[in-house]
């Protein structure tokens, strides 16, 4: 979807930002506005939603290179797990399920409006068969 650097950049800006024209995102890129337009279209066109495997890594790593100067409440507050489970093609379907309504809620928490200590939160979940 959008392996550009700049890509990211304007994505996350309006993910968090919910709204930009194409000169603010240049001014908080701090790129031209030609470039930033173009970069935009490619976004839409690849119908913005979905990042690739190589940036939920990228995402990771500043993660991983933010944690110690976040506040302790956050640090205690952020989770990485990995499982492995044994399940049926059934049981992973009902995994699934059961995982996006719990996000769905939290989502729509989210959305209640600006609070203090709100923060955007990156939050990645697979699941899938694999042979060792």
């Amino acid at each position: 979807m959008c392996s550009h650097r700049l890509r990211m950049k304007l994505y996350r800006a309006l993910f968090i930002g919910r709204r930009a024209t194409a000169s603010q995102l240049a001014e908080q890129v701090d790129e031209a506005v030609s470039l930033v337009s173009y970069h935009l279209r490619k976004l839409a066109y690849a119908a913005v939603g979905r990042l690739s495997f190589d940036q939920h890594t990228e995402l990771y790593r500043s993660f991983l290179d933010a944690y110690q100067s976040w506040s302790a409440e956050c640090r205690g507050a952020a989770f990485r797990s990995e499982y492995l489970a044994r399940l049926t093609a059934g049981e992973l379907a009902e995994l699934s399920r059961e995982m996006h309504e719990l996000v769905r809620r939290y989502e729509h928490v989210g959305q209640a409006g600006e609070s203090e200590g709100r923060e955007n939160v990156a939050l990645h979940l697979y699941g899938f068969p694999f042979h060792a």
